[in-house]
This record gives structure tokens, sequence and C-alpha cells, in this order.
């Protein structure tokens, strides 16, 4: 894929993500990998996203960068299979970072996508590789990060559809919670076959980039 198309699909992202309020803050980025390269296309401090334009994207090493750049910069190196990700505020991600919980194995699209994750991080601190590791073991697409949704994907289209799936099912468990009703969860036979099918896919796509190559998208549960 060359730099030009990666920018289009960048900041089509960024607008359809805009479009649904996930991207709304200055604080919030999404970026891309650029294969065969060390180095991404990074959008970022946008307050009206809607307004983002190619001219605003900036083009970051993986390398000797800190602070947000080295924040996503580091998942990349750590996650080899990782084509872009997001840093997002929706609402319902909000809510679930106010009641102090990460959020549960509740559906099986949920498991079979973003997978799981148990870390809760306190945002504007620096993701070392050992906890970038620790936080997306397993092959887990997603922690909380402060009052925000942290989202990987092995493609632009699958963390599109990771940090939409992501906010549709935490505003799902808010009310859920609020009802104060018992909450089911996903069967831990299910929670293993999806986990294996998503770290499978996930070592395919870490062999693409390896190669050059953007890896197809992961089919349906």
């Amino acid at each position: 894929m060359q730099r030009a198309q990666i920018e289009v699909q960048l900041l089509e992202g960024c607008h359809r993500l805009a479009r649904k309020a996930i991207l709304n803050t200055a604080a919030d980025s999404f970026s891309m990998r650029i294969p065969a390269s060390m180095e991404m296309i990074l959008a970022s401090g946008c307050r009206d996203w809607l307004q983002m334009e190619i001219g605003h994207l900036d083009t970051v090493s993986l390398l000797g960068t800190e602070g947000l750049s080295g924040l996503h910069a580091s998942i990349y190196q750590e996650r080899p299979d990782v084509g872009a990700v997001t840093i997002s505020s929706p609402k319902g991600v909000r809510l679930l970072a106010h009641h102090g919980c990460w959020l549960p194995p509740l559906f099986d699209e949920q498991v079979r996508h973003v997978g799981l994750s148990t870390e809760l991080l306190e945002s504007g601190g620096s993701l070392s590789p050992d906890l970038v590791r620790r936080i997306f073991r397993g092959g887990a697409n997603a922690a909380l990060f402060g009052e925000q949704l942290l989202c990987l994907g092995i493609t632009c289209e699958r963390v599109l559809c990771n940090t939409e799936l992501y906010e549709k099912c935490a505003q799902a468990f808010v009310l859920a919670k609020a009802s104060g009703n018992r909450i089911g969860h996903i069967p831990a036979w299910v929670r293993l076959i999806a986990t294996r099918r998503l770290l499978k896919e996930e070592r395919r796509a870490a062999e693409s980039y390896r190669k050059g190559l953007v890896p197809q998208g992961i089919g349906g549960y």
C-alpha cells in the first residue's frame, strides 16, 4: 500500500469516527503503520475531527519517539500484527471509566475481535514495552486509558470496527449495570475458541507485515 493510500484511508477513518462522536477531543489520536517501513502516519491534536485534512497528518518514526507518538510507536514495535491504533473518547467508554472497571466478556463478537483485557491505565503516562506486552497479552486489542479507549486492529478497517464495537458493548454494560440485575458473561469455552482464532489471525497478520504486505481483514465469528 502506498503512503498516499494510507493517508486517504486514515483520513476517512478519522471522519467516520468523528461522525459517531468517538474521536471528539484534542487528546484523541489515530495512526496507521506504513508496511515495510519503520514509520507510521499519525493524526492527533485536532479539536474538530470532521475538519481533519491530509495536510494535518504527520509521518513519524517508530524509533526514538516520545509522548503520544511514542505510545503509538511502542505498540507497533511490540505487536507486529497491528496495522492501526486509535485513542478515542466516546461517551460509553467515559461512563465505563467512571465505574472504575473494565469491560467483561459479554458478547461473541467482542471476544472474537476485541479480545479480553483487564487493565485500567492512567492517561498521560508512557507505556513501556513490558507494560504493552502485559496489557495486550493473549491477543487483546483494547484497554481503558484513563477515560479514553486505546484500541488496536490488524488493519484500518478492523481498528474502526473494534473501536465501534467496544463502544457499543460499553454502553450496553453501563446500562445493564445501572439496572442492578445480574449480568451474564460469555462461557469460558466460547472465550477459548474465540481467543484461539484471534491469535491465529494475528500471527498471520504479523507475517504479512514482515513481508511488507497489508493483511486480509478478520472474518465473522
